[in-house]
């Protein structure tokens, strides 16, 4: 499943909260038994500018700087206020931490001779999120009349809204399948139903969320 980045707007009618709730569940702590990390490339020298990417936590990047007419290359992790450290001499190299890295390539080339180039690259750690509105006004007019988490940098994901303790009225693993305050094409009345959303990042960290949400109308 493709996370969508959608921006969260908060207006008198709909919230976004961040904050744990009651029963919401430590996501930074467990991995997916079934995640398999996946490496990104990047070619370092397409371009000649300096790169800035972002990729997900517990992922690789591949930076990729293979030329013919380059001699010698010299990987550089960098440091504030420290000394750069040489980690690799060979064309590829791949890494797993966020931070800025340097490439300093030799060239010898027929019409030029020999001349160096510096590549910095700024690896950071992509955002993950799951944003949960806490209202909804199913009033059909075009503006808030669906629930629906937002989800951010998510690889897959089960939400589910029961009435009570155990009445389910509502189960998806799709953004196409959203919430619209109706259930077996009967609409239901304004009151509080409880969402329950699981599900792993793109990370491999998986994650779990329950509260309430308020159907208005």
């Amino acid at each position: 499943m493709r996370a969508l980045s959608i921006l969260c707007s908060l207006t008198l009618f709909i919230s976004c909260s961040k904050e744990r709730m009651a029963g919401e569940f430590d996501e930074a702590q467990q991995l997916s038994q079934d995640f398999n990390p996946t490496t990104t490339p990047v070619h370092v020298l397409s371009n000649n500018l300096d790169i800035n990417e972002c990729f997900y936590e517990n992922n690789f990047v591949k930076l990729i700087a293979y030329d013919p007419l380059i001699k010698s290359y010299c990987w550089f992790k960098c440091y504030d206020g420290e000394q750069d450290e040489l980690i690799s001499e060979d064309s590829v190299l791949i890494v797993s931490q966020d931070g800025e890295y340097k490439l300093t390539a030799k060239y010898s080339t027929p019409q030029f001779g020999e001349f160096d180039t510096t590549v910095y690259i700024n690896l950071n750690y992509c955002p993950t999120m799951v944003e949960v509105p806490s209202s909804f006004i199913p009033s059909y007019d075009g503006q808030f009349d669906t629930w629906f988490p937002f989800f951010i940098g998510v690889s897959d994901f089960y939400v589910r809204i029961s009435y009570g303790n155990s009445n389910v009225i509502f189960e998806s693993t799709s953004e196409n399948t959203v919430f619209n305050g109706e259930f077996n094409g009967e609409k239901l009345p304004s009151g509080s139903y409880l969402y329950y959303i699981s599900g792993t990042y793109r990370t491999g960290y998986i994650f779990e969320k329950q509260g309430v949400l308020e159907l208005v109308r």
